[in-house]
């Protein structure tokens, strides 16, 4: 049974002056006002005075427990878009439900606490969490599914029951692809609508996102998608009115015409201009914001989010800035097989040598689509040159040079010059990398991959390792020695090395005993 549930909203937030906090008031009291059930509510204001003026800083209001799901989402998308610290208070008999925020994520908190307790049914409970996660990322993805169905056997629900709470959740349209291709449908037609009101008239841009947000959210289609669908018309339509306006303007008064186009004219140059500047300047912001961490923190984000706002720029123009500081900053992941080596670079920047070792070799049979299985000498040569590149380059930048590809082919091509036999060269070549030891009567000198040296103090080469074209790992790291000379030839291929080469071998190395010959490396 619905209780009745008393709400108060407070702004707190400093930074407010008095005529935006009572703007904020205003659009606070219309969000909530338009949810369903909430019309005839009456809210009543919160008032303070402050320098002898009395202003409005809140509002309070009663309504029934069953919205308070509803009240609390709304709540959370104004967070999401608008940071400001907010009190919030609910009182259901002698519960106290209250936070004080500025983070949307703390209100999905709250809101899971209001479910855990006795004010609403287990029916309601899974509903709200199943609409949540349709909300996230417009569908139900198999690990929500998952989760869904540990929350119905802790709520005994049925299977069935569940079925049809995530039907209704998700709406008519099950997967994002759906429903993107419906609200942009519903967009086109809706700007269709608004040309041919008046063909013959100008026409003042009107905005339709209110009505457009309304529909995002019933289709549980999350908003900054749907924002950003809608921006694209919206552009497109915004350009439409200017010129149709210019035309009708040209029409009435020829000269006025002219003139205004010339002022157009400058006025677009100055926008152009204006705009590198603001790209320069978000480019200069996104350097500082990088300059010592690979992402930005939680605080230089915020800088730059409202920076691209301030100056007009586009979330894709912002994105490709970021990435090409980041590039720039932290090196490249340009791949020609798709692979993303995001995460090798953050494990190297980290200095975690043996997870990006073994991330090196997740991303190589990746792009070669191995499923995990050894590379053999006939799939070595489809590693494409880039991504060979953007591995070494990775792993040479983080270690300043001793370790990638291009240091265990110099490593190489001085024992080519030292060792005339292919097989006692291949055995030195692994030596002087570290990855085996001499042999001696009883022991061939191959080690475990464990045991393989993961820092610094590596012998130059040693790293990454060819574990991706070992037989096994299950006794010894013993890379296959045919695949070793095609890596070499192919490396060789993509990757040549300067035809008057300095040998890369490490000072401190110890000598190499091949053959029970000794020979300095």
């Amino acid at each position: 049974m619905a209780q009745n549930i008393a709400c108060l909203i407070k702004f707190v937030d400093p930074q407010l002056k008095h005529d935006e906090l009572d703007t904020e008031v205003h659009y606070l009291t219309e969000d909530l006002r338009d949810l369903n059930g909430m019309g005839q509510i009456r809210f009543n204001p919160i008032l303070e005075t402050r320098d002898t003026t009395e202003i409005r800083v809140g509002i309070r209001f009663i309504a029934h427990s069953d919205l308070l799901v509803s009240i609390l989402r709304r709540l959370r998308d104004r967070l999401y878009y608008k940071s400001l610290e907010t009190w919030f208070l609910f009182q259901i008999s002698d519960l106290n439900l209250q936070i004080r925020t500025d983070q949307a994520e703390d209100l999905v908190d709250l809101m899971a606490t209001a479910q855990s307790g006795l004010l609403f049914s287990p029916v309601r409970d899974y509903l709200a969490e199943a609409e949540t996660y349709s909300r996230t990322q417009g569908e139900l993805s198999p690990t929500e599914l998952d989760n869904l169905n540990l929350l119905r056997q802790r709520l005994g629900l049925s299977a069935e029951q569940a079925e049809l709470l995530n039907a209704r959740a998700v709406g008519p349209y099950k997967t994002r692809a759906e429903k993107h291709r419906y609200f942009d449908e519903t967009i086109a037609a809706e700007f269709s609508r608004l040309r041919h009101m008046d063909a013959d008239q100008p026409f003042a841009p009107k905005d339709p996102w209110p009505v457009l947000q309304e529909l995002a959210e019933n289709l549980a289609l999350p908003i900054p998608e749907a924002e950003a669908m809608y921006q694209k018309h919206w552009q497109s339509y915004s350009d439409e009115v200017e010129l149709k306006t210019k035309q009708q303007t040209a029409k009435t008064v020829v000269e006025d015409s002219l003139v205004a186009e010339t002022k157009a004219a400058d006025t677009h140059q100055n926008q152009v201009q204006q705009a590198r500047e603001h790209l320069e300047q978000y480019l200069a912001l996104c350097r500082q914001a990088m300059a010592n961490s690979l992402y930005p923190s939680e605080f230089d984000q915020g800088r730059l989010d409202q920076a691209r706002r301030l100056w007009d720029i586009s979330i894709d123009e912002a994105l490709t800035i970021e990435i090409a500081v980041r590039n720039e900053l932290y090196g490249g992941i340009e791949s020609a097989a798709g692979v993303d080596y995001s995460r090798l670079r953050d494990l190297l920047l980290q200095q975690a040598w043996q997870e990006a070792d073994m991330e090196t070799e997740a991303v190589i049979l990746k792009t070669l689509d191995r499923d995990m299985q050894p590379v053999t000498a006939d799939t070595v040569q489809r590693l494409p040159a880039v991504d060979l590149a953007t591995i070494d380059a990775l792993w040479s930048r983080y270690s300043n040079k001793r370790f990638g590809f291009r240091a265990q082919q110099q490593v190489h091509r001085s024992q080519q010059q030292i060792q005339q036999d292919d097989r006692q060269q291949w055995l030195a070549f692994q030596q002087v990398l570290g990855w085996c030891e001499p042999p001696s009567l009883f022991y061939r000198g191959y080690r475990p991959y464990h045991d393989l040296n993961f820092s610094l103090e590596a012998p130059v080469g040693h790293l990454p390792t060819w574990r991706w074209c070992c037989p096994s790992l299950s006794d010894r790291y013993r890379p296959n020695l045919d695949v070793m000379a095609a890596v070499i030839h192919h490396l060789s291929l993509c990757m040549p090395l300067d035809p008057t080469p300095t040998p890369a071998v490490d000072p401190a190395a110890p000598t190499v005993l091949t053959g029970g010959l000794t020979r300095a490396v």
